[in-house]
């Protein structure tokens, strides 16, 4: 054999060695919050690619633990592909290089609304918590956070999703700070002093939801009286029936990114699908079934999209406090451990 063939054939060994067997080659797989977001992208965004290209996709739910995705890429053992994110974890999954780079030579930046295609992540949609509850239980209930605070007006079980983000800021908000100063109070030792004595205040009522299903769950089971939950789901149970207040002042909220882990061996397909499911056209799709926000100008910005879901984020910002990215990102881990210490006493 001829050195050139030679050298050939060993490239053509290497390079079957190095792909994927059938055995070991996977699915695609991306993981989210779940919820009806989840239940409808599977459809409208996850299966429409599979669709187009031919390609397996699987999804699956978590919590949000960015610990559990690091531990993944340092262990070489990377299950997930594409990762739903919120804002704060994504700039520490980038910073400590937990997830990949974005290839924007695959995935088309110029589509995504202003601050919202970043080193490691694109827009995905936007999200919001707010109080609500059941009105036929209470048909004049509080109205703001400072109210849910009032335990002898308002009788009753509170629940608030676990974890100092958010619930913190509700604190201040509750003890009269104005939404434009919480994350300037928030940053000071005094001013997170204020929030766990002002969560102190209502300690014996609070209860702590992990799924965002739970709020929904248990304000419709009558096990709790007050709750703050996902606008998303609580506006999509008030268009089935339910007496639900959508009360905007309480607002807060964000935009979550896609993201890709470090070390997926589905890498370069996962950027191809990222591409495709903020396209305008799969988003237009699903703004059909779900009341989204998503990052992509054309359909944020599209007049009957907004006209069409009345609970869209995008519609209601000015009312609503936005979480502060900075703020997480930088104080995120001791307030983690700060409540944490609190919340098992």
């Amino acid at each position: 054999m001829g050195l050139g063939r030679l050298c050939s054939a060993l490239a053509l060994l290497a390079a079957v060695a190095a792909a994927p067997s059938g055995a070991d080659a996977r699915e695609l797989m991306v993981v989210g919050f779940g919820g009806g977001f989840q239940d409808n992208a599977r459809n409208d965004l996850f299966q429409a690619y599979a669709k187009a290209t031919g390609e397996s996709v699987r999804d699956d739910v978590y919590n949000g633990e960015l610990a559990r995705i690091t531990a993944m890429v340092q262990a070489h053992n990377v299950t997930w592909d594409v990762v739903m994110v919120e804002a704060p974890e994504l700039v520490r999954g980038c910073e400590d290089g937990t997830f990949a780079r974005i290839d924007y030579a695959v995935v088309r930046r110029d589509k995504f609304m202003p601050g919202s295609a970043t080193t490691c992540g694109v827009g995905a949609v936007g999200w919001g918590v707010s109080l609500f509850y059941d009105q036929k239980r209470f048909p004049e209930g509080p109205k703001t956070y400072a109210d849910m605070w009032d335990l002898q007006k308002w009788p009753g079980k509170r629940l608030m999703r676990s974890g100092p983000k958010m619930t913190l800021e509700i604190a201040l908000l509750a003890d009269g700070v104005a939404p434009d100063k919480v994350y300037q109070v928030l940053a000071t030792k005094e001013g997170q002093d204020r929030a766990f004595h002002k969560l102190d205040a209502i300690k014996p009522e609070l209860l702590w939801w992990k799924a965002g299903t739970q709020p929904l769950q248990l304000i419709g089971s009558g096990e709790v009286a007050f709750a703050v939950g996902y606008v998303g789901r609580t506006a999509h149970a008030v268009a089935g029936g339910a007496s639900y207040p959508l009360l905007w002042n309480t607002l807060l909220y964000s935009y979550d990114s896609w993201t890709v882990v470090k070390g997926s061996p589905n890498a370069a397909e996962a950027m191809r699908f990222l591409d495709f499911i903020t396209d305008p056209a799969p988003l237009e799709n699903l703004a059909q079934h779900w009341e989204i926000s998503p990052a992509t100008r054309a359909v944020a910005e599209d007049p009957a999209v907004r006209q069409r879901n009345p609970a869209m984020i995008a519609n209601h910002q000015a009312e609503g406090l936005f979480i502060d990215t900075g703020f997480w990102s930088e104080h995120g881990e001791d307030l983690e451990k700060r409540f944490a210490v609190w919340a098992s006493h």
